[in-house]
């Protein structure tokens, strides 16, 4: 979906519901966003069902697990994969960063996250699956299902169901199910998508006025619908980042894996510098250089990143190893020259000693 079609849809806030009846007939319906007293509601109905299905013998999701577990469709086994693929998502995530001039192994660290996340959405839908019977599964439904009857209108936004009564006598269970999917699952778009818009120069001129005006949709923002919130979440984020001290590169603005790995890092900053708060290290001499994986096309990026000094300092140390093959650390030219600068500095420092006594 294009940026302007993708704010047109996410700014109206409703979703569009073409669905067919039992008589093959196509209607098409509204679903608006639920308002604060609807969702309290919806919460509501989700207790009582929940305590309604114990009641009636459904078993809860612990207990169907263990029961699971007892008949060998589920195991500790798959719920140790679940928790360590987690954990090697965020890992690899991490590592991303340390791959930014270097595509190749980039290209192979984003492959293995993704597959490491398609195998973990595996193992979570096949557990899904397996409760889907459990008591909060069933619970759930039915707080579906109650939203479905409160937001439901037609073109000319009135309620498609009037009363309660009329939701529960409805014979068409199938167009209920098309609106419960509609609604839960197709509606949502991707966050990929929404990142991609929250950055994007059609976007940013509508976030930074709604700042100053207090106006950025049509409703207040306890209505809301799931995509409006999520994207001015992800537009607050990339504020952050854009008026970050080190702020990351454009490349990696734009790179949602590598933005990630970006915020792990900045994370670790901050907890790291709260351990170590109220404590003063002492610094350790020598040269502040980073050194970092590249392949050709990363190292002339990186190359690039430095000031002109520095890139002179680096044609010159080129040349020396193309005339002499091998040369040791401390016999390079700048080598040379700082321990000269650092013995003139010792041999003035003496004098000046020997002056004061």
């Amino acid at each position: 979906m294009d940026i302007d079609r993708l704010i047109a849809t996410i700014s109206w806030g409703s979703i569009p519901a073409v669905v067919s009846t039992d008589d093959k007939k196509i209607i098409s319906l509204v679903l608006r966003p639920p308002t604060p007293r609807e969702q309290a509601m919806a919460v509501l109905v989700y207790n009582r069902e929940l305590k309604r299905g114990i009641a009636m013998g459904l078993l809860s999701e612990q207990d169907m697990l263990s029961h699971l577990m007892v008949l060998g469709q589920w195991s500790t086994e798959k719920e140790n994969e679940i928790e360590g693929l987690y954990k090697d998502i965020h890992t690899i995530r991490r590592g991303l960063m340390d791959f930014v001039f270097n595509t190749t192994r980039l290209e192979h660290a984003r492959s293995l996250l993704r597959r490491a996340e398609k195998a973990l959405m595996e193992r979570l839908n096949k557990k899904n699956r397996l409760l889907q019977n459990c008591s909060e599964a069933n619970a759930e439904l039915c707080q579906q299902r109650y939203l479905i009857s409160q937001i439901t209108e037609d073109e000319c936004g009135n309620k498609f169901w009037s009363r309660t009564e009329d939701f529960d006598n409805y014979p068409d269970s199938a167009l209920i199910l098309q609106l419960c999917e509609r609604y839960y699952s197709e509606s949502r778009i991707l966050s990929s998508d929404i990142r991609r818009l929250a950055r994007s120069q059609q976007w940013r001129p509508y976030w930074e006025v709604s700042k100053s005006t207090n106006d950025l949709f049509d409703n207040p923002v306890v209505l809301w619908s799931s995509n409006q919130r999520e994207l001015a979440y992800w537009s607050t984020i990339y504020d952050s980042v854009y008026s970050a001290y080190e702020r990351p590169s454009k490349q990696v603005i734009n790179d949602d894996d590598l933005l990630d790995s970006w915020f792990i890092r900045q994370g670790e900053k901050v907890d790291s510098k709260s351990n170590e708060s109220g404590v003063n290290k002492p610094s350790k001499p020598g040269r502040n250089e980073e050194f970092i994986m590249a392949d050709q096309d990363g190292a002339k990026r990186v190359y690039n990143m430095n000031d002109p000094g520095s890139r002179a300092k680096i044609r010159a140390r080129q040349k020396v190893l193309r005339e002499k093959g091998s040369v040791t650390e401390q016999n390079m030219p700048d080598s040379q020259r700082e321990m000269r600068q650092q013995l003139s500095t010792m041999q003035q420092d003496h004098v000046k000693s020997i002056n004061r006594r």
